[in-house]
């Protein structure tokens, strides 16, 4: 007989239990409660009779059981996820990524593995463990690590890496690197920052501004401005030299980033299996410590601001002690 467990009587509105004693109206089959159906005498499915359908022809796939979308193994009907690739049972979307060892992976916003296997292990980390540290974009970063697990390659592209390494570290959370970041660009920037002072404040317009709250910028600011015209050509080869190292980490960010990125995941993820809490405290902790933040790149953009004021300020106050 057919398993109704999760299906409803259509005379009382009760969910079928697995020990409910449930009888079936042998012309379209609706089910019912044994006793239901007795204090009715008859089926009261008109709508089905009156076609010349029956209710398992409405029902039969769901009767039958699930089909996984993905490997089409046909699961009990309450089924969550399929009990042989553990792929979540609702529908999945078109899009797809193969992994390096040949298997697909499928998108679907309420399954952070995008249909692979929670307990999977990578590097001695559950999988859905690293998914929920990943947080947003997982159908990006896990067949990234995946990729890095399998092949040991290291190299991947990421954009927002070449153009704002600051803020993409920040925003994972990644706060040594981001510091690391920003104090690696603030040095390469000291040379173009000391020739545009001396263009600067060579010019009569900023003096005239000066003058205007009481500072006689052009006494103050003489050595500097002699320092620069003195160097002006070594200043010019260092700016370059700088602007092609700061280019140069610029790259190499851009392809180590992820990588750099996964080893963080993994270590951070570790940490937190190590402290032995409950399932639900240890999700808690991977999405509070992984993620990613907004306020994070607003810090980060504040600390650049504070970099950039002080290595103005260790430029010019050694010529205007002088």
């Amino acid at each position: 007989m057919p398993k109704y467990t999760g299906f409803q009587c259509i005379v009382c509105q009760n969910t079928f239990q697995d020990n409910d004693d449930i009888v079936v109206c042998p012309d379209c089959g609706t089910p019912y409660h044994r006793s239901c159906y007795a204090a009715k005498g008859e089926c009261i499915n008109a709508m089905l009779h009156a076609e010349g359908k029956s209710w398992q022809e409405l029902h039969r796939k769901t009767i039958e059981g699930r089909e996984c979308p993905n490997c089409h193994h046909n699961n009990e009907p309450d089924a969550v996820r399929c009990e042989v690739c553990h792929a979540p049972m609702q529908e999945m979307h078109d899009i797809r990524i193969v992994l390096p060892d040949g298997r697909t992976m499928h998108y679907d916003p309420n399954d952070p593995c995008c249909g692979m296997n929670p307990e999977e292990e990578l590097e001695g980390e559950r999988l859905g463990d690293i998914a929920e540290f990943v947080g947003n974009n997982t159908m990006y970063y896990l067949p990234l690590f995946m990729r890095f697990k399998e092949t040991g390659k290291k190299l991947s592209l990421n954009l927002p890496a070449l153009l704002f390494p600051h803020l993409y570290f920040a925003n994972r959370k990644m706060w040594l690197m981001c510091l690391l970041t920003i104090l690696a660009m603030t040095i390469c920037g000291i040379p173009s920052l000391l020739t545009t002072l001396g263009s600067v404040l060579s010019e009569k317009s900023t003096l005239e501004t000066y003058a205007e709250y009481g500072f006689d910028a052009e006494t103050m600011f003489a050595p500097l401005i002699a320092f620069v015209k003195a160097n002006k050509g070594l200043l010019n080869s260092l700016d370059m030299i700088f602007y092609a190292v700061q280019m140069t980490l610029r790259v190499l960010l851009c392809v180590f980033a992820n990588w750099l990125y996964y080893r963080h995941t993994l270590k951070k993820v570790a940490n937190i299996r190590k402290t032995q809490v409950s399932v639900q405290t240890r999700k808690t902790l991977l999405r509070t410590d992984g993620g990613t933040s907004f306020l994070n790149m607003l810090g980060a953009i504040g600390i650049t601001a504070v970099m950039f004021f002080l290595s103005y300020m260790a430029v010019v106050m050694p010529f205007v002690a002088m």
